[in-house]
């Protein structure tokens, strides 16, 4: 069974490349365009992963999160921030929040994998580490 991805980004481009890497490399792929989107898809399925963009139209990141952990199921699902900002207070403020990691656009495909597989595999023995 493949692992569900919900990926939330408001950059049209990068959701497609997303998609299409993702879809190769045997995720089931699911997209959301910003959070309100991304709320709606997650009252009719729960995806393995939510990757999610910060800075986002309608509702952010940010909200998005916080929405998330006021809701017993929803807030098990383990959250990826993605965002181009990489100062400190808004990583511990992801992390205060719930999120389960923090990765920094620009970023490499292969290197979001790895990252995605670790925290997929979290409880696994033989789970990929990045470097």
């Amino acid at each position: 069974m493949a692992y569900s991805i919900l990926f939330v980004d408001d950059e049209k481009n990068l959701v497609r490349t997303a998609e299409i890497y993702l879809t190769r490399s045997g995720y089931e792929f699911h997209a959301a365009y910003d959070g309100v989107e991304a709320l709606e898809k997650l009252d009719h399925f729960t995806p393995d992963l939510i990757i999610l963009d910060i800075a986002m139209p309608r509702l952010n990141g940010w909200d998005v999160l916080r929405l998330l952990q006021q809701d017993p199921v929803k807030a098990q699902i383990p959250v990826l921030l993605l965002t181009a900002h990489s100062h400190d207070a808004e990583k511990a403020r992801g992390w205060e929040l719930g999120a389960t990691w923090f990765h920094t656009k620009p970023f490499s495909f292969d290197e979001l994998l790895l990252v995605m597989e670790r925290i997929l595999h979290a409880d696994d023995q033989d789970c990929p580490t990045p470097d």
